[in-house]
């Protein structure tokens, strides 16, 4: 199945399919496999990530800016968890729009260059660096994204393109919406939860299962990590 098709919902169902033909009395419901297939697929997709440079996964939202009464800088709250990547990757982009001209789209704008509040001292020590409206910044901390450069114009939004990640604890997720994991993964993410699910069948807990049956399929070799299921593609 492409991964276009493949539902949160149709992947979960495969897997419990899976886990109860093979031990009948056991009783994991939808919502804990669900769990354990969203921290799985967060792992796996996050991997992936590092490895491409791809914008396939890219969200693009359309935030409001906001001033930090505290310092006068502008700044936008991330709409979504994001994956924390390194030099913060997951932000793929942030754009303004300077002017009314509609013949450019807000995305092909003025876009912001990524720093730290660290580093962003020095730039204002370069004529050539200073961040400007033409020339806008964007460091983040925590949630919120700060915005440097534009404190002297009027702007009330921006355009953010993100990586977002899978958070298992999210009760808006729509199991029916495509699942945002490359269709190659699927096949590692249902191993990795297959695993889980008999690991968990070992523990006595589940009436109706014969436990020396379980203690003969929880598997004595060390288990695939992440890594090294990405590593073997």
């Amino acid at each position: 199945m492409a991964s276009q098709e493949a539902t949160l919902r149709y992947i979960v169902k495969d897997i419990l399919n899976d886990l109860n033909q093979k031990y009948p009395g056991a009783d994991i419901s939808f919502s804990q496999c669900m769990y354990w297939v969203l921290i799985y697929a967060d792992s796996l997709k996050r991997q992936h990530l590092k490895k491409e440079d791809s914008s396939h996964h890219v969200n693009s939202f359309l935030v409001d800016v906001y001033v930090d009464e505290t310092n006068g800088r502008n700044y936008f709250e991330l709409p979504k968890g994001i994956y924390d990547l390194d030099y913060d990757r997951g932000v793929h982009y942030i754009t303004y729009k300077p002017t009314v001209d509609n013949e450019i789209p807000l995305f092909g704008s003025v876009q912001f260059a990524r720093t730290t509040i660290a580093k962003a001292r020095r730039l204002y020590f370069r004529e050539d660096e200073k961040p400007s409206p033409a020339n806008p910044y964007f460091y983040r901390l925590g949630d919120r994204v700060y915005l440097l450069g534009v404190e002297n114009i009027n702007i009330d939004k921006v355009e953010v393109g993100l990586y977002l990640s899978f958070n298992p604890t999210d009760q808006n997720i729509d199991i029916d919406e495509p699942f945002d994991l490359p269709a190659h993964l699927i096949v590692n993410l249902k191993k990795l939860v297959l695993d889980m699910g008999r690991f968990a069948l070992a523990v006595p807990q589940f009436k109706g299962v014969d436990e020396a049956d379980i203690a003969k399929e929880v598997p004595t070799q060390k288990i695939v990590s992440v890594n090294e299921e990405e590593n073997a593609e």
